[in-house]
């Protein structure tokens, strides 16, 4: 099993909250972290479009385009237990948001 949690991180990078996790154990599953989106909604942070009801816990068979998009590789055909691989190397960190995916398993409020 493989647990991500997804971080959003403020535009100016000096507040970061978990908004969600992204878990894999022979199937994706993503939920929002109520307490997390709550307050990175106050400060701007808007649900992910493929994710829309707060309240609900997504499973799916392959990765969520919403992460899947969000690794680097050189091959489209590749398992789901590389892109865990990659996901954990890149943190799916990309240029054009604030979005980030870490593999820390427990995150200390208010660190």
């Amino acid at each position: 099993m493989a647990s991500f949690n997804i971080l959003w991180n403020r535009y100016d990078a000096k507040f970061s909250c978990v908004v969600g996790h992204l878990e894999y154990n022979d199937y994706w599953t993503f939920y929002y972290d109520l307490e997390g989106l709550k307050v990175a909604q106050t400060l701007g942070f808007t649900m992910f479009p493929e994710f829309s009801d707060a309240e609900k816990v997504y499973t799916s068979d392959k990765l969520f385009s919403t992460f899947d998009l969000r690794i680097r590789r050189t091959s489209n055909e590749i398992s789901e237990s590389e892109k865990i691989n990659l996901i954990t190397q890149n943190k799916g960190i990309l240029e054009t948001d604030n979005i980030s995916i870490s593999q820390t398993p427990v995150l200390v409020k208010g660190r």
